[in-house]
């Protein structure tokens, strides 16, 4: 779960000093760009900021101990890991924290998903390459124990620092901090690593303690300093990740003690900052999510600077700073594709994709989409010249095929398939992967056409295509059967072919049926025994033919048998129903969310 031991012995080892200067213009974006921040009144001096990273620090924790120091800030409670199940759900461990502290968005858009990934995508860079862009003057340094954003991560930006430092102590990460204090640096960012060395070498206990009374003492040393300076300095103290329930030696998953972090400041910042709420779409985690977000520190930094976040940045967080925009963005709520928080009334610009879609009422709280958009898209609304975004993956399950004992294959309508370890109960590495004739020999030109499949035993596959014709798969042989598409009609199919291009599911029962679902809410009983359709049919999908399916018979995309016992029925709008073949009725509970906690990358991007 946790491999750090080996980097943390070559990173004692190995300091690296780059000195450097760059310079680009911040290229000019098509969204109409975001001015006037509006910042506090200046104070006469240059404003700056002091980032400490503290790694691996339990909030619960910290406060059961003394921190005089720490006590010198306002201290509030936030999040990580990103909104459980949905798009932007990350691990709750260094590299993915760290990434997001810096860039303002979570992993499904920096792309850093473990400690060992490697370059973070460029699409998002970090808050150095933002200050050099637009202050190629600016003095910026980045020193750290735990050092591999610097030397992996983010090693093309912080070659644009004036000062980056990897692998030192603590102690010696926060002497350079005050020198660098002293010598009025525009941004210093600093990370101290021994809490979370303490909780995986002892767990919770006096190790731990005595960890975090150090990094309160080295945090005072640094205060001390920023007192002293003659400059405008906000201060800013976070973590990358809680720690897990009770023992508290590991972390990674999404618990409230794990997704739990804090952030710490000097300054009176905003009501974002200041304010709880629970008033939210999402009560999840005791309602954690109505605390400030780990993605607003980038946006906070950056508009404290002078560099106002742009609609064109796509950034997940919402600045602490100055006006506020849109508050507690997050997916979903009753309809809605997204939802968010307000008390009054104002003007909310929303834009897809970074073209302007429509404005709304702030008291609205929530938007749906009605526009036919599939696969990745960003919505990015903007309050009071404050833009604040969020990424949607919306994409159903077209079909899905149960393939032997431990795989299945589901076909997504953005023409990518995902492979599924059925024991594992989690998609296989690499998905989800284009559908081309690479992956699908002669199945790859009609990825966009696909609507239903089943196998017919394990060495036969059926594909069914949205104009009315079907493909014979060879399962063992790994390719399409020579001749196909072929038509579907009463000579291929006796019974289907009055409703070739009515067909949204397939369904393979047990004995010799397959049940075939239409896009009007009826559906088919075909028996491949007597390779017809069964009299009597089509009849309507109701509560009497399929128990708990009848208010869903027109929202049905997919269908598989898992087991002998078990089957699923995919809806629009991905949700899911999972229906008992031994006692022919939907389980209670259902639909749910397809989503990373109910199948595990299914829907990822």
């Amino acid at each position: 779960m946790f491999n750090r031991d080996i980097q943390r012995l070559s990173r004692l080892l190995t300091a690296v000093l780059c000195i450097s200067t760059g310079s680009a213009a911040l290229a000019a974006s098509k969204p109409p760009l975001v001015t006037d921040p509006q910042l506090p009144p200046a104070s006469g001096s240059a404003p700056r900021v002091l980032l400490l990273g503290i790694d691996g620090v339990q909030l619960e924790e910290l406060q059961q101990i003394s921190t005089p120091n720490f006590n010198r800030l306002q201290v509030r409670k936030a999040y990580t890991g990103g909104v459980d199940g949905e798009a932007s759900q990350q691990k709750t461990s260094s590299g993915p924290g760290w990434s997001t502290i810096l860039t303002g968005v979570w992993a499904n858009k920096h792309q850093i998903t473990t400690n060992d990934s490697d370059l973070a995508n460029p699409e998002f860079p970090s808050l150095f390459k933002r200050l050099r862009d637009a202050r190629p003057q600016a003095k910026i340094a980045s020193v750290m124990n735990w050092g591999t954003p610097n030397t992996t991560y983010f090693r093309n930006e912080v070659s644009g620092n004036d000062i980056t430092l990897n692998g030192l102590s603590d102690s010696a990460v926060t002497s350079k901090g005050v020198e660098l204090i002293t010598q009025d640096f525009d941004l210093v960012f600093l990370h101290l690593d021994e809490p979370d060395h303490a909780g995986h070498s002892s767990c919770f206990g006096p190790a731990y303690n005595t960890a975090l009374r150090g990094v309160d003492a080295q945090l005072g040393q640094l205060l001390d300093a920023v007192e002293q300076s003659s400059s405008d300095w906000l201060v800013l103290v976070t973590t990358d990740h809680g720690r897990e329930p009770v023992l508290g030696c590991n972390h990674g998953s999404q618990t409230r003690q794990e997704k739990t972090i804090f952030i710490a400041s000097n300054k009176t910042l905003n009501s974002e900052f200041s304010q709880y709420t629970s008033d939210i779409s999402n009560g999840e985690f005791s309602a954690i999510y109505g605390n400030p977000a780990q993605t607003s520190i980038a946006p906070t930094v950056l508009r404290y600077l002078g560099v106002e976040p742009q609609i064109s940045w796509q950034l997940d967080g919402l600045p602490l700073v100055a006006a506020e925009g849109v508050r507690k963005l997050l997916p979903g709520g009753g309809s809605n594709d997204f939802s968010w928080y307000a008390d009054s009334s104002a003007d909310v610009e929303i834009f897809r994709n970074g073209t302007a879609l429509t404005q709304v009422d702030a008291l609205q709280r929530g938007f749906a989409d009605n526009a036919d958009v599939r696969g990745i898209v960003d919505y990015t609304l903007v309050q009071n010249n404050t833009p604040v975004s969020l990424r949607l993956n919306k994409v159903d399950i077209d079909a899905a095929v149960d393939w032997s004992l431990s795989r299945a294959y589901f076909f997504r309508d953005d023409s990518r398939y995902v492979r599924y370890n059925k024991t594992a109960d989690q998609s296989d590495s690499g998905y989800p992967a284009n559908t081309n004739n690479s992956s699908w020999p002669g199945l790859g030109d009609y990825a966009g056409l696909i609507t239903a499949a089943f196998s017919k035993d394990s060495g036969r596959s059926y594909y069914f295509l949205s104009d009315g014709r079907y493909i014979r798969y060879n399962n063992s042989s790994d390719q399409a059967d020579a001749g196909y598409p072929k038509n579907i009609d009463d000579n291929s199919w006796p019974g289907l072919g009055a409703y070739a291009t009515q067909i949204t599911a397939a369904l393979r029962w047990t004995g010799d049926k397959v049940y075939f679902f239409l896009k009007n809410g009826t559906y088919l009983r075909y028996d491949l025994g007597d390779d017809r359709v069964d009299s009597g049919y089509p009849q309507a999908v109701n509560d009497n033919t399929w128990p708990g399916l009848g208010a869903y018979a027109q929202d049905i995309t997919a269908a598989v048998k898992w087991s002998d016992s078990r089957a699923y029925f995919f809806l629009s709008n991905q949700r899911y129903i999972r229906y008992s073949i031994s006692s022919d009725s939907a389980d209670s509970g259902y639909p749910a969310k397809v989503n990373g906690g109910t199948w595990p990358g299914l829907m990822n991007p």
